[in-house]
Parts: C-alpha cells; structure tokens; sequence
C-alpha cells in the first residue's frame, strides 16, 4: 500500500466527520511515483505548493458549508436538502485531505497540515432580516459558487493528461456538482417570498463570486494545464460561459429577475 502524504491532523478530521474514516478519495488514486519522478524538482515544489493552497481552501469551503447547514435547517428547507449540506462538509474536509495528498506525492513527504484561512462569512449588512441573509448565504455559495467550481473544475480535467490529476479533479468535480445543487434546489422549492428576497441580490452575488474566481493565480499560458492548472484566459472563458450558459437561464427557470444579471454580462461582465 502507498503511504498517505496528507497529514494526520487532517485525515483526523475527515475521520470525525464519519463518512469517509479518513479516506482521502472515494476512489483510490493511481500510483503517481513514475510520474512525479519525471517532473523537474522546481515544478513539483510548484504544484506541491499550488495543492497546499488548495488544501486550505477546501477547508475554509468547509466551514462555510457548515453555515449553509444552519441556514437551511433554519429555513426549514427540504430534509433531503439538509442532509446533503451536511454531507457537503465531510465532503470539503475530504477534499482538504486530498489536495494535502497531491501536495505530499509532489514534494515526496507530508508538507501538511493546510495553513487555515480566515472565515467570517459574507456579512450582507444590507439585508433586511435573518431570513434574507440565509438565504444569501446558500444561493452565493451553492448555486453561484459551486456552480462556478464545477466550471473550473471541468476545464482543468479536459485539459490534464497527467492520471494522478485527471483522478484528482473528477473527485472534486463530481462532488461541486452536487453541493451545487443544494442551491438550485433551495430555490425551486422555496415560496415565493423567499425567491423575491433573492432577486435583487443577483447581480452583487455574481459580481464576488466572479471577482473571486478571477483572482486565481493561474499560468498565461499552458504550461500547467497538463497538470491540472489550467491557462488563465481558459478558465476566464469558462467562468463566463458558465454565468452566461448556466446561471442566468438557472435564475430565470426558477422564477428570478435577471435583468440586471443579463444587462451587466453584455458589458462584459466587469467586476
């Protein structure tokens, strides 16, 4: 059996959350000391340092999921959707554990634990009652957010050809998109006077999300994408796809206004 290169401080956690006993993946990763070794030492201290990162916020994912599982237990939302947030904070404690271990294979020893990054939560203090910040909460994260990472995500998979992070990948991909769904949904089955309370939230919910994303310290060019990293005008481009292909007509299937959303896209989209 490989040794594991995510720390036990983390694999600790992923254990207390019970669904996964500390498995960093639902699958097992493939053997990857071939094709590490291959890899010129400054660029596997690199994309050592590029997982570490990610490490940490997968775990600050984490904590804010753990809020969406308050606010929707608060809101009195679907007991399947409930169940699936919290199942999402397992899942983000995983991934923290994961991208420790790609971060390890690459460095050839346990790098970890993650730093932990700062989390207060978007304060909203425009928000007009409890309620409506709650429900900012779980529309900006799942349905804007994960919508987001899932399509990241799935650039950075077409485009790696490297298996230990193409594995990598479909395991983040094929849970983001599910905790996007807990938005989405929330939104389907929620009243009416939750879905008004939203609507003029749409336009400043994208504008963070999408300033976030753009802030990613990606390569100019694709060196890296092979890796898993993609290029920055690839991911730029999916990003934009995604909120013009998928979160606007998302909006407007389940009842939102997305005019101002559609009016600033065709600015090109500015954040």
């Amino acid at each position: 059996m490989s040794p594991s290169f995510a720390s036990e401080a983390t694999r600790a956690r992923v254990r207390r959350e019970g669904r996964w006993n500390g498995a960093v993946t639902s699958r097992a990763l493939p053997d990857s000391s071939d094709e590490v070794a291959a890899l010129a030492p400054d660029l596997r201290v690199r994309m050592a340092k590029i997982w570490l990162s990610q490490a940490a916020t997968e775990a600050r994912v984490a904590t804010s999921f753990g809020r969406i599982h308050e606010s929707l237990v608060a809101l009195g939302a679907d007991a399947g959707l409930i169940a699936l947030s919290a199942r999402a904070v397992d899942d983000e404690h995983r991934h923290a554990a994961l991208c420790e271990e790609l971060a390890g294979r690459y460095a050839g020893r346990v790098i970890g634990p993650h730093p932990t990054l700062p989390d207060a939560g978007p304060q909203h203090p425009r928000a007009t009652s409890e309620t409506q910040r709650r429900a900012l909460w779980v529309v900006g994260q799942c349905a804007l957010n994960e919508t987001f990472a899932g399509a990241y995500l799935s650039t950075a998979w077409r485009g790696a050809t490297a298996p230990l992070a193409r594995a990598a990948l479909r395991e983040l991909l094929e849970d983001e998109v599910d905790h996007a769904r807990v938005g989405w949904a929330f939104l389907a089955s929620s009243d009416a006077s939750i879905r008004d309370q939203v609507s003029d939230w749409l336009l400043p919910l994208a504008v963070c999300n999408l300033r976030a994303w753009r802030r990613l310290d990606l390569p100019d060019d694709q060196s890296l994408a092979g890796l898993g990293v993609p290029q920055r005008s690839d991911a730029h481009e999916a990003l934009t796809d995604a909120l013009r292909g998928v979160l606007v007509p998302g909006f407007a299937h389940v009842g939102l206004d997305t005019t101002a959303l559609e009016r600033w896209i065709a600015q090109g989209a500015p954040v």
